[in-house]
């Protein structure tokens, strides 16, 4: 990779601040990709079990966006507990790493496609690029502590739309689990680049909840168990989900598929409200399976999901407490005052996670934004696409993008 004659001096991120896990990593990446500015990172993951340091998930997200921004890294292996991510400027003069619109990022494990999605996906909206930009991406698709995929499809990309990012398309090739046999699956999204500046963006009006979409996913002599615990849970609880009084059946909408194995169970409630606002919760049960014991999992999973749900819906936020975090990034590259109100409690609004928090302290240490107690933050009103290739050989220009066909 290119070097620089003269770096800067690094931005310095302490890996142990606030979470202290992996969303530090990524949201430093994709800022620092985007924005061509230096970081240097030590104690990475510094505050999970096991040592800490990149695991294979998270060295996918810096190799790959180490290509796209033609960076120096150094420490760029599995367990590196600090590396150094320094963008070449002479990548600023050209976007055409993502030129060839196929990008393979291929994972041996099951490590969550969702999670390398996150730290890459402003990066490609942000890019400028005029055609689409399809991205495959194996591993996996339904992970336990990360987004799946399925939460991606019914709650990240509808409220991406909504603040203004063109819809990303996903086609499902084939599931990725954790749990059970590990196994790896993979999915191809459609990402269209934004052509001016993101607006700021004011989700202040949650509105009233008109309908809830539940996915299951377990095993198929489960079906008839999760649907009848489902319409009981709705018929109990139907008043705390909808104002309106009414049959809970015309606004429930259930889906089921196969997990095809016996410990695989996944649940996803989706609600969707009168302003277009979606409010999503889910669990991958990463519990025993345990014989004799199987009758309970199903009310346990229902009762907690819809239990996490409702605490969404009745703190009154526009997001919830996942995609809070989640769309911090896009406050801080937005044009100008961006707004999300994240609910209130009996005495005060709901703090954002340690998550959210991280992804605010990223974003002011690379960018200079500042987030307010209300959800509030004046972005940098980043420009996509103030890129050419007027600086660059074709050499130059042929050598990255043959680097950034195939990532393996």
């Amino acid at each position: 990779m290119a070097s620089t004659l003269q770096a800067p001096t690094p931005i310095h991120l302490d890996g142990t601040t606030l979470e202290g896990g992996g969303q530090l990593l990524r949201v430093a990446l994709s800022l620092a990709s985007l924005t061509k500015k230096p970081i240097h990172i030590t104690k990475i993951r510094g505050k999970r079990s096991g040592g800490g340091g990149l695991k294979a998930q998270h060295l996918t997200c810096v190799q790959w966006l180490g290509q796209a921004s033609d960076a120096t890294i150094s420490g760029a292996e599995l367990k590196s507990k600090e590396i150094t991510f320094i963008p070449s400027k002479f990548v600023e003069q050209c976007n055409g790493v993502l030129s060839v619109r196929e990008v393979r990022i291929k994972q041996s494990t099951p490590g969550s496609v969702s999670l390398v999605l996150q730290a890459i996906l402003p990066y490609i909206i942000f890019s400028g690029v005029e055609t689409p930009i399809r991205v495959r991406i194996d591993g996996g698709t339904n992970v336990s502590n990360s987004p799946s995929i399925d939460y991606v499809i019914q709650v990240l990309v509808p409220m991406l739309k909504l603040i203004g990012i063109p819809h990303i398309d996903i086609q499902i090739h084939s599931r990725g689990w954790s749990q059970g046999s590990a196994a790896v699956g993979s999915v191809t999204y459609t990402i269209l680049s934004m052509r001016e500046r993101l607006p700021a963006f004011q989700l202040l009006d949650r509105g009233d909840v008109v309908s809830v979409k539940a996915t299951i996913i377990a095993p198929k002599d489960t079906e008839r168990h999760f649907r009848e615990e489902l319409d009981v849970m709705f018929e109990r609880r139907q008043s705390r989900f909808f104002r309106y009084a009414g049959d809970h059946d015309d606004r429930v909408e259930t889906t089921f598929e196969d997990s095809h194995h016996d410990k695989r169970y996944y649940l996803l409630l989706v609600a969707t409200t009168s302003t277009g606002m979606k409010l999503g919760r889910d669990w991958l049960y990463d519990r025993g399976v345990r014989a004799g014991k199987l009758e309970k999992i199903i009310p346990t999973i229902v009762k907690k999901v819809s239990d996490d749900l409702l605490a969404e819906i009745e703190h009154g936020g526009c997001v919830d407490e996942y995609l809070r975090d989640q769309l911090i990034v896009y406050q801080a590259l937005a044009n100008g005052r961006s707004q999300v109100y994240g609910g209130k409690g009996k005495d005060a609004s709901v703090e954002p996670s340690l998550h959210a928090k991280t992804a605010q302290w990223v974003a002011k240490g690379i960018l200079g934004v500042e987030f307010d107690g209300e959800g509030g933050c004046e972005g940098v009103g980043y420009l996509p696409g103030n890129m050419n290739m007027e600086d660059m050989t074709g050499d130059k220009i042929a050598g990255v993008l043959e680097r950034m066909r195939i990532f393996s």
